[in-house]
C-alpha cells in the first residue's frame, strides 16, 4: 500500500489509528500478530513518524531488557503459581 493509499494527501493518521498501533506494538515485536495485522502496523509506522519514534523506543527497551534479563529463569515456585492461575482462569471462562 502506498503512502497515498494509507493517508491521502493532506491527511494524517488519526489518534485512534495511532493508539491502535501503539497498543499492539509488543505483540508486533514478539511476532504475535497475523500477517495482515503486521502489514497494517508496518504500513502505519512507515507513514507516521511519531508512532515510528515510539516504536523505536519500545524496540530499544525490549532489546535492553532481553540483554539484561534474557537468561534469567523465574523461580519454579513462581512458575507453578502462574500455571495454577492460568488453569483457574481457563476453567472460569
Amino acid at each position: 500500500m502506498s503512502r497515498d493509499a494509507a493517508f491521502p494527501e493532506g491527511t494524517e493518521p488519526t489518534k485512534i489509528e495511532c493508539e491502535h498501533v501503539l497498543e499492539r506494538v509488543y505483540e508486533f515485536l514478539d511476532h504475535e500478530v497475523d500477517t495482515a495485522t503486521g502489514d497494517e502496523i508496518r504500513q502505519h509506522l512507515s507513514d507516521c513518524e511519531p508512532c515510528l519514534d515510539r516504536f523505536d523506543v519500545e524496540q530499544a527497551v525490549k532489546a535492553l531488557v532481553h540483554r539484561s534479563c534474557g537468561n534469567d529463569r523465574a523461580p519454579s515456585s513462581l512458575r507453578l503459581r502462574i500455571v495454577e492461575q492460568l488453569t483457574v482462569s481457563r476453567h472460569s471462562l
